[in-house]
């Protein structure tokens, strides 16, 4: 095994644990950061696999949109949400 075929191993199972983080994490300002760091790590993998171009589409469009917009909007509707309770249900081991 080479070191880049090392490198690519590692980086996709970061995004795996980090994609199961998305779902798992109880609360919305940490499924989003969860959600950059996996988006991240494919954009590290396009680069491994020579699609420069996909990885920054994958940095400008999707970290650099998408999930900057989930967490300005949560953290903009923060004060209209009442704090609730629990985020997650019992069932939670199912969507992981």
């Amino acid at each position: 095994m080479t070191a880049l075929q090392g490198v690519f191993l590692i980086t996709a199972l970061a995004a795996v644990i980090a994609a199961v983080m998305v779902v798992a994490s109880p609360r919305l300002i940490h499924a989003a950061l969860w959600l950059v760091v996996t988006l991240g790590t494919v954009a590290v993998l396009f680069i491994l696999l020579d699609a420069a171009f996909l990885a920054m589409v994958q940095v400008v469009i999707y970290i650099g949109a998408i999930a900057i917009l989930i967490i300005f909007t949560a953290m903009l509707t923060r004060r209209v949400m009442a704090e609730s309770g629990a985020q997650a249900n019992r069932a939670w081991w199912l969507a992981v």
